[in-house]
């Protein structure tokens, strides 16, 4: 998939990066990897990271890092799931919402940017969400998704074959941005966000 990074313009600040991914972890302990990975990247860039408040899976992981390593997270979960087995104990901004509703628009409140790691249902409708938004000039922020080891390769077929069948124009492919590995991100970072390091809360 093609890349819709675009120039960043005036003066970086850190950001607020808004992570979808899945409360499972997978078969495959590279997708593991990878979200530890990214929360270091994250934290190193000096960058908070809002994500779905949980402890288990991909969310799990991605949190343990990013705290690990001092970073600043933010937890947004619905009151159905707060419940000890699910939510994370450690992240001390943690935001219950009545719904998952509240949860999507608080996350998005927050964010600078999105990231899409592998998940499920949960995470395609958040990803293809704010690609929505992006599409009908709700917020300009980049978006881009981990195709780690192929992951979302059918998403990225269907995606072009939207084009082809002309019920998707082909600027509005170039909103997602597919990443093969977290030093792909990386560097998807560095051209969106740089690397200041001062910021506020949002």
């Amino acid at each position: 998939m093609a890349d819709g990074m675009s120039e960043p313009s005036g003066e970086q600040t850190m950001a607020c990066i808004c992570v979808f991914c899945g409360s499972r972890s997978g078969n495959d302990n590279a997708h593991a990897e990878a979200a530890r990975q990214l929360g270091v990247t994250l934290t190193a860039h000096g960058h908070s990271i809002v994500y779905g408040g949980g402890s288990v899976g991909l969310m799990g992981e991605l949190a343990d890092a990013a705290l690990q390593h001092r970073g600043r997270v933010i937890g947004v979960i619905p009151e159905a799931l707060a419940k000890v087995e699910v939510m994370h104990q450690r992240v001390a901004d943690m935001r219950i919402v009545p719904d998952m509703h509240v949860r999507k628009a608080t996350m998005h409140r927050l964010a600078d940017g999105y990231i899409a790691l592998p998940g499920g249902y949960g995470t395609l409708e958040e990803l293809f969400e704010v690609l929505c938004w992006a599409q009908l000039e709700f917020h300009a922020s980049p978006v881009a998704m981990l195709n780690l080891d192929g992951y979302y390769d059918g998403l990225a077929s269907l995606i072009e074959n939207m084009v082809q069948q002309d019920f998707l124009s082909q600027p509005y492919r170039q909103l997602l941005t597919s990443a093969t590995s977290v030093a792909d991100l990386d560097s998807w970072l560095e051209r969106h966000f740089g690397t200041a390091a001062t910021t506020g809360e949002k």
